[in-house]
C-alpha cells in the first residue's frame, strides 16, 4: 500500500466513524499535511480520492468541508466498510437490507437466463466451498460471498458488473451482521444456496427469483424483530 492510499484508508475512515461531523470544517491543506506528516502533493491527491468518494466537499475558494452523510458514496466499497467498521449504523444496515432486497432476486434471475457452462462452474465451485467449510466461519463467509459474486458475474450486465465490488461488500457487510454458526442456521443457510444453485443450474429464471426473496426475506424478517438491527445468524 502506498502512502497516498494508506493515508486515504486513515483519513476516510476518521472522517466516515465521526471524528469530523457532516458539515463541518476540516483543516486547512496546509494543516492536514503538518498533522500527517505528508507532502502537498500527497495531501493533494488524498483529498480528490475522498472527494470522488463524497466525504468531502473539495470546491476551490471554500476550505473543507465534510459533506453530509446522505451524500456519501455507499457503493464505494471502502466508504460502506469504514462506516460499519466501528460501530453497528441500524440505519444504514436497514438501507443495505433493502438495497439487497431489491437487486438481488432480480440478479438471481437474469443469472438463470444468462448463465454460461463457465459461469456455472463458478457458482458451483462457490457452493461447494460453502458445503465443505461449515465449521470454518472466515473461509464459509468468503466462499459465500464468491457464490453471490459468481452470480452477479453470470448476469452478463456490463453495469451491473461495475458494481460488483460495491454489491460484495454490501453483502459482506450484511453477512458480517447476520452470521452465526448453529446447526440449524448452518443447515438452511446451505439448502437456500442450494435451491438458488439448482434454479440457476436449470434455467429456471422465477424459481431463481424466488429462491434469491427467500434468502433475503429471513434476514429481514429476523432484523425486524430486533427492532431495525439485524440479529446474529447465516446470511
Amino acid at each position: 500500500m502506498t502512502k497516498t492510499n494508506r493515508l486515504v484508508e486513515i483519513f476516510g475512515k476518521q472522517i466516515a466513524q465521526g471524528d469530523y461531523a457532516p458539515g463541518s470544517a476540516l483543516p486547512s491543506e496546509a494543516e492536514l499535511c503538518e498533522r500527517f506528516s505528508v507532502s502537498r502533493n500527497v495531501m493533494r491527491e488524498v483529498i480528490k480520492v475522498l472527494a470522488t468518494k463524497r466525504l468531502i466537499d473539495a470546491q476551490p475558494h471554500r476550505g473543507l468541508l465534510v459533506m453530509p452523510r446522505e451524500q456519501w458514496n455507499y457503493l464505494d466499497a471502502d466508504v460502506l466498510s469504514w462506516a460499519l467498521e466501528k460501530e453497528e449504523d441500524p440505519e444504514l444496515i436497514r438501507s443495505l437490507l433493502d438495497v439487497r432486497s431489491l437487486i438481488e432476486p432480480t440478479i438471481s434471475r437474469w443469472a438463470a437466463e444468462r448463465a454460461t457452462a463457465v459461469d456455472l462452474v463458478a457458482i458451483e465451485a462457490g457452493f461447494n466451498a460453502m458445503k465443505e467449510n461449515c465449521q470454518d466461519p472466515h473461509a464459509f463467509h468468503e466462499a459465500d460471498i464468491a457464490f453471490h459474486k459468481a452470480i452477479l458475474a453470470a448476469t452478463h450486465n456490463v453495469v451491473i458488473q461495475q458494481l460488483s465490488d460495491a454489491i460484495s461488500a454490501l453483502q459482506r457487510t450484511i453477512f458480517g451482521k447476520t452470521f452465526l454458526t448453529e446447526a440449524h442456521h448452518m443447515e438452511l443457510t446451505i439448502e437456500e444456496h442450494r435451491a438458488l444453485f439448482d434454479a440457476i443450474w436449470r434455467k429456471e429464471p422465477l424459481l431463481a427469483e424466488q429462491a434469491s426473496h427467500k434468502m433475503v426475506n429471513r434476514t429481514e424478517n429476523r432484523a425486524r424483530k430486533e427492532k431495525g438491527s439485524p440479529v446474529h445468524q447465516a446470511a
